[in-house]
């Protein structure tokens, strides 16, 4: 499919660290931790006082991004990249530390430190809102053969972080889940679970993936394609060697031809760190050329803005990042831009058309194809026939089949509900 992204000024928000419990679960762990080696580093000045998401964090996005409609008429979305699990820090007892297999905490129950009470209410409400889009960050976002080495060699910040149920360290920020100096076994393991956890979670398999820490090998690559996850995000920003060349290689050919796999576009940065000033590299002036600069190469703008602006220790922090946000988003609604997710870029790339689910009773569904070009839409046990509640429904007509819906529809953008 020949799309103009250009003309359609896409955007792509990408959101990556939901789910994780990191860096710090609550303000005593982080002044039992701020004079540890990593807190100084400059990533540690940055994501020292981040944390797990709360409920009124969710609510509050869900809120803003819903105070906005982009060019098709429909609000923005959040693809919330999420990791799956933390470690049962209970289980992992001091001095030697041993276990067979790492003991883990699945979504969406938390070690008892980082307890978010009626959070996963909220994640529901703004899925069901269709502006939170959750896709796949990894299990843990924890190297676990360096951190248990750490921990049982008596690693003085490994171990005084587990006292505070907290895993960063100096072992831990060296290497990543993926990264190719883990077991083999164990990385492939580790995705096989997390891609588990992903679908008793929220009901579907992930669509895509973005490696914790840009850190993986095609290893990876091929067991994301076996277990059916056929978007990676950031490949151009993958870590390794002649990554710089890599990243410009990559934004002069995309789209381009790697079989089942299906890479994004590169990524702009767009990382508020508690200031709401416009100015900067990773800034929402940055962010705004960015997209354009995105759109006027024929692609998707894809956003990278990174949990720790809407979730942190320090309100007025979470606050700034949320009115950063909020600028950027007037910017790109004076572009009339339109709000996308990996699978749909995917789906709209490969077929011209798309749908995403909103809540359970429906999904937007996109045409940018011929009218003579059916869309296959997966549609809920029992539904009997599906009726458009927003857009042209002149001539759109649906056959309800083997639980699929198959749609013909005019170019454009559609609200369907599913008639049970």
């Amino acid at each position: 499919m020949n799309l103009d992204w250009g003309r359609l000024r896409a955007v792509v928000i990408q959101s990556d660290d939901w789910g994780l419990c990191g860096w710090v679960p609550d303000e005593p762990a982080h002044r039992a931790l701020t004079d540890a080696p990593v807190w100084r580093t400059p990533p540690g000045r940055i994501y020292g006082r981040s944390t797990l998401e709360s409920a009124a964090d969710v609510a509050k996005l869900r809120d803003l991004l819903l105070e906005f409609r982009g060019g098709d008429g429909f609000p923005p979305v959040l693809q919330a990249n999420t990791v799956m699990a933390a470690p049962d820090y209970l289980r992992l007892e001091p001095p030697l530390f041993e276990v067979g297999e790492l003991p883990l905490v699945e979504l969406p129950d938390t070690p008892s430190r980082w307890a978010r009470p009626g959070l996963w209410d909220e994640v529901r409400r703004a899925q069901n809102a269709g502006v939170w889009w959750p896709e796949l960050h990894g299990l843990h976002h924890l190297p676990v053969a360096a951190w248990l080495t750490a921990l049982r060699r008596g690693a003085a910040d490994a171990r005084r972080a587990h006292q505070h149920e907290c895993f960063v360290c100096q072992a831990v920020e060296a290497s990543g889940e993926y990264d190719p100096s883990e077991p083999l076994e164990r990385r492939t393991r580790d995705l096989e679970q997390a891609v588990a956890i992903f679908e008793k979670l929220f009901g579907r398999r992930p669509w895509s993936l973005i490696p914790p820490d840009y850190r993986w090998d095609d290893a990876l690559e091929r067991d994301a394609e076996r277990l059916g996850i056929p978007v990676l995000q950031g490949k151009a920003e993958q870590s390794g060697r002649h990554a710089r060349a890599r990243r410009w290689f990559h934004k002069l050919r995309w789209p381009e031809d790697h079989g089942a796999r299906f890479f994004m576009p590169a990524r702009t940065a767009f990382e508020p760190r508690g200031s709401a000033k416009p100015g900067g590299r990773v800034s929402t002036a940055a962010a705004h050329a960015g997209a354009r600069a995105a759109w006027a190469s024929g692609q998707p703008a894809v956003l990278s803005t990174h949990r720790v602006n809407y979730a942190h220790l320090d309100a007025e922090w979470s606050e700034a990042g949320r009115a950063a946000l909020r600028d950027l988003l007037a910017r790109l609604m004076g572009d009339n831009a339109v709000f996308l997710t990996d699978a749909e870029v995917w789906s709209l790339q490969h077929h011209g058309w798309s749908s995403r689910p909103i809540g359970t009773q429906g999904a937007l569904v996109r045409c940018y194809g011929s009218p003579s070009d059916a869309a296959s839409l997966a549609v809920p046990p029992g539904t009997d026939h599906v009726a458009v509640r927003e857009g042209r429904a002149e001539g759109a007509r649906f056959r309800v089949e083997n639980g699929h819906a198959v749609a013909w529809l005019q170019p454009g953008e559609y609200l369907v509900e599913w008639k049970l």
